[in-house]
Order: C-alpha cells, then sequence, then structure tokens
C-alpha cells in the first residue's frame, strides 16, 4: 500500500459535503476507534498513520453514513443487556454495515472506487486473518456474509454459500430500513444459536464450555470455564461480572446500546466492537477484547478488521486538544454606566462622612481635575471641529463615488436643439447609491502597564466621543479589568462562576475574573455625558499619578483582553440591532496581551482547536504565545458577526524597528520606520484584526502651536512652531483621526 501524507482539513471538507450537514469533525488521538455522536453530530475520527486516501475516505464515508442513516434508537430492543448482549450486538453492527455502505455508494457513486481500493488493501495486509484460514462453509455464516460484503462484492474472494443461506445474502443486500436490518441480525443470531445446540448435542461433555465473554451461548467454540470466568453451574466469577457484563455488556459500543440511546453516539465498521474510551458525553464503549473470541468463532473475522485498523492509529502523533468557547454571562461582567454613577454616588457619599482633612483632599484633587477637564474640553473644540469637517468632506467625496448619470430615454426638448452635433439629446437622472451607517464600540485596556499612557490615551478617546456626538454617531466605550465588581455570593464573596454560563463542563475555557466597565455611552443624557467625561479624565490622571481617590475596583488591574473579546461576542451584535446601524467598527485598545483561557498549546507538535458552539466551527490556534490564542477570537469574533475588527496597540518604544520581530518579520524595514517616525503609528496588517494600528503611547493631544513660544519670538521661529506643530497636532490625535478616516470610507 502506498501512503501519502493526508490532509485532514480537506478530509474534514470531504465529511461535511457527504453529509449534507455542517458536521463538526474531530481528531482523537486517543480514540481507537472512528465514531459518530448522533446526537451532538459530531464525526470523531482517530489519528492514523500508514494509511492511503483511499482508506480514509473510506472509513469516513462509513462514518458519514452512519449520521445520515443509522437512528440513535431500536438498538436495545434486539441487544439488550446482560448474557450475549455483546455477541447480538456485533451480529448488528455487521447486517448494518452492509446497509449503510450500499447506501453511501447510492448517494455519492464516485466513492465506490475508494471503498474497493481500501478493503483491497486492508485484505492485502490481512486484516481480517484469513492467510491462516480457510473461506469454507465451516466458517460461521455471520462472518462469511462479513467478508462478502466487505471483500466479495469487489471481487477480492469468493465466499461460498449453502444454498439454504442464499436467502439471507439476498435479503443483506436488499435492506432498506434499520427495522429490516435488526429483524435480518435476529434471525442470523437465532439460527447460530440453533447451531451452537446441535453441536452441543454432538459433542462429549467434558466440563461446561462456554462462548468467549459470552457465557453458555457459543460453549462449542472451545474456551473453558477458567477462560471465560464463568462456572459448571452458570455462575460468574468476580472477574467476569465487573468486567464482562457490567463494564462491557451494558455500556455498548455506540451503534444502538444503551450509550448510543443515552447520548445519541453511533459508531462505524472501524468501531461496531466500540472501545473502552469516553465518547460524547462521557459515556462508555466496549472494548476491542469483548470480542476477542478467537479464530473461527462467531464474528472473529470483524473483530480482527477492527483491531488492524486500531494498530493503524499513530499513538506518538502530537494530537489533538479541543476546546468550546464560554458562555459569558454578560449580567454579571458588565458594569453599565448607570451602575458606574450609583459606585461614585455611594464613594462620594462616604468621603462626605470620613475626616475632613481627608474629604478636603479628594475634594481638592477633584475640583482640579474637573478644571483641567474643562480646559481640555475647550482646547479640543477646535480639533473636533476639523475631525466633523474632515469626515463631511470624505463622507461627501464618497457620496460622490457612489453617483451614477443615468439616461432616461425621454427627450431633452431644451437640449434636442443640439441634435446636429451632439447625441446627447436625452434627459439624466443622478443615482446615489446609499452609503453605509456606523457605530463603534470601544475596548480599552484598564491595565497597570498602561499607568503612564492612560491620561493620553483616555483624552483621544475623549475627542473621539464629542466627534461622534456632533455627527450622531452611535458609540460605547468599556474598559476591561481583571477586577471582579459583579457576581458575588451570598456573603458578598467575589464568586467567579457567575461570570460564565458553563463553566466547568468538559472542554469549555474558562474566564478568569473580570469586568467590563461602561464608561461612556452615546445612550447617555447630555448631563449624564458631561459628567462621565469628568469622571473618566479623573480616573487617568488619579491612576496616572497613583493617588487614587476613586471608588474601589475603578484602579488598574490586569489585562483580561480575551475575556473582553469573549463579551463582545454577544455585545457587538445587539449594540447592531439596538441602534440599527450597518458596520460595527470594534476596537480593541491595549498596550499588553491578555491571559490564556486554557486553549493555548502546551507544545508544538499539538494542535489546538476552539470550537465556536454557535457557528459550528472550529478554529486552530496557530503556533506562538498567547497572542496567537487572542488572534484566533479575534477571528471568531470577525467571522460570526460581521464587525469591521480594529486594534490600536500602543507601545513605548521610540523605534519601529523594535517592532520587527512581530509585527513585520522577514520585511524590509524602510517604509514602516518612515511612517514611523513622520506619523507616530504604522499600520499593519493581519494579527487577528482588518486593521492593526502601532501607535507611540506616549502621544500628548496637542491643540495649541504657539503655546510655547516667547513674547518676542521672531517671525520665523513663529512660522516654524506653527508649522511643527500643525504636523504634532495631526500626528497626536492618532486614534482619533484614524478613527474618522475609517467610519467616513
Amino acid at each position: 500500500m502506498k501512503n501519502t501524507t493526508v490532509n485532514r482539513d480537506t478530509k474534514d471538507i470531504l465529511a461535511k459535503c457527504m453529509a449534507t450537514e455542517d458536521l463538526r469533525v474531530i481528531h482523537d488521538a486517543n480514540a481507537e476507534t472512528a465514531y459518530f455522536d448522533t446526537q451532538n453530530r459530531v464525526l470523531c475520527l482517530p489519528i492514523w498513520k500508514d494509511m492511503s486516501n483511499a482508506t480514509y475516505d473510506m472509513l469516513v464515508g462509513h462514518e458519514v453514513s452512519h449520521a445520515l442513516h443509522t437512528p440513535n434508537q431500536g438498538w436495545q430492543d434486539f441487544v439488550g443487556d446482560g448474557k450475549g448482549s455483546r455477541i447480538r450486538h456485533m451480529f448488528l453492527n455487521i447486517v448494518e454495515d452492509a446497509r449503510i455502505e450500499r447506501l453511501i455508494k447510492d448517494k455519492f457513486p464516485g466513492i465506490r472506487r475508494d471503498f474497493a481500493t481500501a478493503y483491497g488493501e486492508l485484505h492485502n495486509q490481512d486484516l481480517f486473518e484469513l492467510k491462516s484460514r480457510k473461506i469454507d462453509l465451516d466458517m460461521p455464516l455471520i462472518d462469511r456474509l462479513n467478508l462478502h460484503f466487505k471483500l466479495g462484492l469487489f471481487g477480492l474472494e469468493t465466499i461460498p454459500f449453502e444454498t439454504d443461506e442464499q436467502q439471507y445474502v439476498t435479503r443483506m443486500a436488499e435492506t432498506v430500513t434499520f427495522e429490516q436490518v435488526v429483524e435480518l441480525a435476529k434471525d442470523l443470531y437465532e439460527k447460530h444459536q440453533d447451531e451452537l445446540e446441535d453441536e452441543d448435542e454432538n459433542q462429549p461433555q467434558s466440563g461446561s464450555q462456554s462462548e468467549s465473554g459470552e457465557g453458555d451461548e457459543q460453549g462449542s467454540e472451545g474456551q473453558s470455564s477458567d477462560e471465560t470466568g464463568e462456572s459448571q453451574d452458570g455462575s460468574q466469577s468476580g472477574s467476569e461480572s465487573e468486567e464482562g457484563d457490567e463494564d462491557g455488556e451494558n455500556s455498548g459500543s455506540g451503534d444502538g446500546d444503551e450509550s448510543g440511546e443515552d447520548s445519541g453516539q453511533s459508531q462505524g465498521a472501524d468501531s461496531e466492537a466500540g472501545d473502552e474510551q469516553e465518547s460524547g458525553d462521557g459515556q462508555q464503549s466496549l472494548s476491542y477484547d469483548d470480542y476477542q473470541e478467537g479464530c473461527g468463532t462467531a464474528g472473529s473475522t470483524q473483530n480482527a478488521m477492527e483491531q488492524g485498523v486500531n494498530e493503524m492509529r499513530d499513538e506518538k502523533s502530537g494530537g489533538y486538544e479541543y476546546h468550546k468557547l464560554p458562555t459569558v454571562n454578560l449580567e454579571n461582567c458588565v458594569v453599565s454606566f448607570k451602575e458606574i454613577n450609583a459606585m461614585w454616588d455611594e464613594y462620594n457619599t462616604d468621603i462626605q462622612q470620613q475626616d475632613n482633612s481627608r474629604t478636603e483632599r479628594v475634594q481638592e484633587a477633584w475640583n482640579e481635575s474637573a478644571t483641567k477637564c474643562s480646559e481640555f474640553l475647550q482646547r479640543t473644540k477646535s480639533t473636533v471641529a476639523q475631525m466633523v469637517q474632515h469626515f463631511q468632506m470624505k463622507q461627501a467625496a464618497d457620496a460622490a463615488k457612489r453617483t451614477d448619470i443615468a439616461k432616461t430615454g425621454v427627450l431633452d426638448t431644451v437640449g434636442m436643439i443640439n441634435y446636429r452635433w451632439s447625441e446627447d439629446i436625452f434627459l439624466k437622472n443622478e443615482v446615489h447609491q446609499d452609503g453605509k451607517n456606523h457605530g463603534i464600540v470601544m475596548y480599552l485596556d484598564w491595565s497597570g502597564s498602561m499607568s503612564n499612557i492612560l491620561q493620553d490615551t483616555i483624552e483621544q478617546l475623549i475627542i473621539l466621543t464629542q466627534f461622534c456626538q456632533k455627527v450622531n454617531i452611535p458609540f460605547d466605550v468599556y474598559a476591561f479589568t481583571s477586577k471582579q465588581l459583579k457576581g458575588r455570593d451570598a456573603d458578598g464573596n467575589r464568586n467567579p462562576d457567575a461570570l460564565q454560563k458553563d463553566r466547568g463542563q468538559k472542554d469549555v475555557l474558562h474566564v478568569h475574573e473580570f469586568s467590563l466597565m461602561q464608561f461612556v455611552s452615546s445612550d447617555m443624557k447630555t448631563n449624564e455625558y458631561k459628567t462621565a467625561i469628568q469622571r473618566l479624565y479623573h480616573l487617568g490622571r488619579a491612576n496616572s499619578n497613583y493617588y487614587g481617590y476613586y471608588p474601589d475596583g475603578m484602579g488598574l488591574g490586569c489585562t483580561p483582553l480575551n475575556e473582553a473579546v469573549m463579551c463582545a461576542l454577544e455585545q457587538v451584535p445587539a449594540f447592531k440591532a439596538k441602534h440599527g446601524v450597518q458596520i460595527v467598527n470594534t476596537v480593541f485598545l491595549t498596550d499588553g496581551d491578555g491571559h490564556s483561557m486554557g486553549a493555548g498549546r502546551s507544545y508544538y507538535d499539538e494542535k489546538s482547536i476552539v470550537h465556536d458552539p454557535k457557528t459550528r466551527k472550529d478554529y486552530e490556534i496557530g503556533k506562538g504565545g498567547y497572542d496567537m490564542e487572542t488572534q484566533t477570537y479575534l477571528r471568531i469574533l470577525q467571522e460570526r458577526t460581521g464587525t469591521n475588527l480594529i486594534g490600536i496597540r500602543l507601545i513605548a518604544s521610540k523605534h519601529v524597528r523594535n517592532l520587527q520581530y512581530r509585527y513585520f518579520p522577514d520585511q524590509d524595514m524602510t517604509a514602516p520606520a518612515k511612517a514611523w517616525k513622520k506619523n507616530n503609528f504604522v499600520a499593519v496588517d493581519g494579527q487577528g484584526y482588518d486593521k492593526l494600528f502601532i501607535v507611540q503611547g506616549n502621544l500628548k493631544v496637542e491643540t495649541d502651536a504657539l503655546d510655547a513660544l516667547d513674547n518676542d519670538a521672531s517671525y520665523a521661529k513663529i512660522k516654524n512652531a506653527f508649522m511643527k506643530g500643525s504636523n504634532n497636532q495631526k500626528s497626536s490625535r492618532v486614534i482619533a483621526t484614524q478613527m474618522v478616516d475609517i467610519i467616513a470610507a
């Protein structure tokens, strides 16, 4: 067998196409067999080695056919529990195999070649263990039927049948419904039992013999009571009782046993015997040892093939780690601006009740902040006006691009006199294509590393919110902090479990303690907005100077960036629906990376997959640091919500070349260095965003170019200062200016 490298991504697509639904396909290095969870619509494939594309496609097609045609109920009526359940289950699996393989080949004729090639390869490897035995009428009927539909149909072997056995071949080739499968399996099983009884009667008794693992149902097959764990009087030993009936018989393989009914899991040709692993939602299925009855016993060919496929697993594979996105509880994660106001009111009340000296210090700090904020707002009025003008000009230019001149077909009675020298004699209409209306949701990093640049950043955000108000663009500004302000238990203690609805569930990522503080919003009334701006300005100064004087919980913490993205998954669609905007610009403004929520790779030879339950898509996290995990979450946000995703990364470095390794690998740095020096920022594609701006973090909003000049400054100094100041004003409001350009486009 010539093997080629199997592209598992293309096999995932193949499975989804054949199933005609968006199945979730996972690869599990610990899975002994392939299986299909019919309830959750998950196809699990082991990580195989030494396997050709044809064999891989055959196994995938087999499992997909189970997904399409095998019900997750109706098995247990025939299989039952206790003694004999395992052998009955095997009979049912073999008959069902023939049906579902025929159905998938009828639905997709092109896969017939893969089935023929695959079974030929498996036969050449003697996975059915036929080299040491003869295919004749002495072989159990169920095995000859199994070989006929896996090898005989493709001319790989000639399988003999008695005349009276041909009816079973015909019935097995013509089963249409699952009920017919159960009926045929029942008839074959009863025929097999009758034959065993006849053999028992014709053989001398030399102690009770039993079917391997099945009590006395197959006593003529040659195992003693010591091997099966069952005594002559039918009583079971402790070993068989625990490992056979309890662990094996009552758990089933997943194709239609208790496990299948409870969880909807079914298993295919390479897994009908099941496995001892957990699959689906923790249910267990049979191990290969449960069908280890020896060569020549009923079902041994199926058992041999399953064991052979199992040995193809790549146990040394790096493996896949699968994770599910958490469902955050926004009610406990988000502190609304009304709740922020209540925190301030409570804080101010507490301050008034304290000693006079502290009250005076707090009031002094607040008055100073209020004064500086008013001065700042006054200075930046012209800046905001320029931004509004710039926005309106860009909108007008964009509207002109969207304007088409269309002829009406109606003669222009005034211009038609020019018909001798012009064919343009028809009336015209201007057709204007509608532009897109925008909204902005901003997430601000409220971590300790922002302290040196927090005030400058807040000033730029204030300018941006004022611009949005002037041009009627809805907006929300949140700060993400590692301080948990809501979600407390009855004793008032923080309860991290309150932050997500599915905390502790299997494979679900976990969020750390965090909060989103809604500092500013377009939903605020005029007085609320004015007060919110003053308080935000004060928080910037207080946290930058480390003198406090603010409500508990509003100090700087760590960087729960990933948790903020999880909230955005819910908040962005809600914002879009609430304000009726067509495009939501989601902005993440941070100076660092977030903490892993558990999906980062432990080893580089492993693959970490994040599953979005809402879209049913899987995303592989690339190799690298925590930023690769964040990039994956950003991609999920963009694809799920359709938002325009913008990143603003604040960097303290003076030289852009220091950023080459992360943001400009293997690139010539001439152009980025020039842009960095001229504009104080550089735009980067990728990194999980539609556009990422790397910005010098210590930019102040320059408003007056002549403030630093002496009264007797010369004309040349005034001119140079004005020109330099004009450039500084433009480059110092990078965040606000870039957002205007994006919104106006």
